[in-house]
């Protein structure tokens, strides 16, 4: 098997895990079902991962990688000021949340069930989230110093951002229950684009967007 074709039944193996443990939850999701679902062996599954507890986790972390990527494209683009990076930043969380809904529902509920993990994932990515919480707030300290925004904590400009785009968690089954196919999207554009005049207008000199 060439690296490329081992690198995409990997992939499948993390699709087909993240599938079964949303359907079934950690403790209900069975590795022979995984693989089942990913039409790979038993024995090439435990090629990959040797056990549910190491797969769970890489499919945990899988989800922070897309997010940290999308959300660090944001800021990596020049070109753009403060303000229209924290619009990308806010709109690419926003789709995610609601991209990966039914994913974040499980992993809110396993993080009760199952504090260990997530601890051990946490202690992972805190370095991580220490430096995306410098280089955040290096750029608002800049664009303070150019009068473009009032100060702010780049903290707690996360933690607000985050509060407000997991609304979806809970609007979602409703949404999709009650509201008519064609005006699904419409909702959620007209939503996204609230948070982001929400929190630009908190924190600008002048909030009239």
């Amino acid at each position: 098997m060439t690296r490329i074709q081992n690198d995409n039944k990997r992939e499948e193996i993390l699709k087909a895990a993240e599938k079964e443990f949303v359907l079934h939850g950690y403790d209900g999701a069975r590795i022979v079902a995984i693989a089942k679902r990913a039409c790979v062996g038993h024995p090439l599954l435990h090629y990959h991962f040797k056990t549910k507890k190491e797969l769970f986790k890489f499919v945990v972390f899988r989800k922070i990688d897309l997010l940290r990527q999308s959300v660090m494209m944001s800021w990596d683009e020049s070109g753009k000021n403060f303000l229209e990076k924290l619009s990308a930043t806010i709109g690419k969380h926003f789709d995610f949340v609601r991209g990966n809904a039914d994913y974040l529902r499980f992993q809110i509920r396993e993080m009760e069930y199952y504090p260990e993990i997530f601890t051990d994932i946490q202690a992972k990515t805190t370095e991580e989230m220490k430096n995306f919480l410098e280089k955040l707030q290096g750029e608002i300290n800049s664009a303070v110093e150019k009068g473009e925004i009032r100060p702010v904590n780049a903290r707690l400009l996360l933690e607000d951002i985050i509060s407000m785009n997991l609304f979806i968690l809970i609007a979602d089954p409703i949404v999709r229950k009650w509201a008519p196919p064609d005006r699904v999207e419409s909702f959620y554009e007209r939503r996204k684009t609230e948070n982001i005049l929400l929190i630009l207008n908190r924190i600008t000199p002048n909030p009239n967007l």
